[in-house]
């Protein structure tokens, strides 16, 4: 038997190399895993949108009966009644009348002996303006006496300021010695009426129709009248149906005051307020753009007038205008961020530019050097802020 050795070769153990380059390898692909999984978690969009508050006006009709019907219906109590007022007033017009010009002067004596002049002397300016005494005078001797004149004739020719007289009815030798003259101005010579115009007339009956409605509403409110209504109606619009008045004074005709007077026919309409300002809400809701806008508040009170009445069936429609303030919604459906998504800044501008309201917009990319928004919506942050 003969015994052989199996002889084997060793096989040599692999090269360092290719360790290092697998090791390596699998270090740079980790390394661009995390780095992607780091950039998707960065990569975010803020896109701040500022937004006016604009003005928008509605005007509708709504119906106010017994029993409400319809979305722009509200219930409510429509009566009638007669009402009698009486209302002052002044015309404004006013008309030159002529007048007598009056004031005062001082006579002078320079002589020994008491000077007697009767009433209705005349005394006589420089430029021949002609004034009479008002009542009869005794001048003392080397004395003086004030006095009341007036002008001899009507009109503003008369109202003159301080001036020298003469008495002409006394001798020469004595106007030197007895003469007038005033301190102040003469003055009452273009006097002015008030005169009733078609304007003033005008005016006034429009102002009596709201006197009269004011008057029965203050005494509506006093009478136990008001107790009578159901507490669920807290508000109340009078409107004049009809009036037969008449004034106490014509066109032309000269007056300082006229009165207006006569009985008037009142629509009086009670409603709850709270119940007309949740129909006006949804009817200025139904005339917005859902997609984007939202209402904030009324802006002030509506304005309410009654249209038409129609006492058989007990309704009225009213004509309300009101001003709501509307802006951006934050919420609205074109502010969805699926609307937002792998976007550049250009598209970004025109899709927000073009929504209502918008006045500017600012766009930050995280990080900055992207150009495109995220693919995911919990990456991108929309912010309306609001402008008055």
């Amino acid at each position: 038997m003969i015994t052989r050795r199996l002889s084997t070769r060793p096989i040599p153990p692999p090269p360092v190399r290719l360790y290092r380059t697998v090791a390596l390898t699998f270090l740079f692909i980790t390394i661009v895993l995390l780095g992607f999984v780091i950039f998707a978690m960065l990569k975010k969009t803020e896109i701040i949108i500022m937004a006016r508050e604009d003005t928008k006006s509605v005007k509708t009709i709504i119906t106010a009966e017994q029993q409400k019907q319809g979305v722009k219906s509200i219930n409510s109590i429509v009566t009638s009644t007669q009402f009698y007022w009486l209302e002052k007033y002044t015309p404004t017009a006013v008309k030159n009348v002529p007048s007598t010009s009056k004031g005062q002067v001082i006579i002078y004596n320079k002589t020994n002996e008491n000077q007697i002049l009767v009433k209705t002397t005349r005394l006589l300016t420089p430029n021949n303006v002609l004034f009479r005494l008002s009542d009869r005078v005794i001048i003392p001797a080397n004395g003086q006496l004030t006095a009341d004149v007036y002008a001899d004739k009507s009109g503003s020719t008369s109202d003159i300021g301080p001036s020298q007289f003469t008495i002409p009815g006394l001798s020469t030798e004595k106007q030197k010695l007895i003469y007038a003259e005033s301190k102040t101005a003469m003055v009452g010579g273009s006097g002015t009426t008030k005169v009733v115009s078609e304007s003033d007339l005008k005016a006034a009956e429009m102002d009596f129709m709201e006197k009269t409605k004011q008057a029965f509403l203050d005494k509506f409110v006093s009478s136990n009248n008001s107790k009578t209504t159901s507490a669920d109606f807290d508000q109340k619009i009078v409107n004049v149906t009809s009036q037969h008045i008449s004034p106490s004074a014509k066109i032309g005709q000269e007056t300082n005051e006229f009165t207006i007077s006569g009985t008037s026919t009142l629509t009086v309409v009670f409603y709850n307020r709270q119940e007309l300002i949740e129909t006006l809400n949804k009817e200025i809701g139904s005339n917005i753009d859902n997609g984007s806008e939202k209402i904030l508040s009324l802006n002030g009170e509506p304005q309410i007038s009654i249209e038409s009445v129609d006492l058989s069936n007990a309704n009225a429609r009213l004509s309300v205008t009101a001003q709501a303030l509307v802006t951006l919604d934050a919420n609205a459906p074109l502010l969805s961020k699926e609307n937002f998504l792998n976007k550049n800044k250009s598209e970004l501008e025109r899709y927000i530019v073009g929504l209502p309201h918008v006045i500017s917009m600012n766009i930050k990319f995280t990080p900055s050097w992207i150009t495109k928004t995220p693919g995911v919506p919990d990456k991108i942050k929309v912010i309306v802020k609001n402008v008055k």
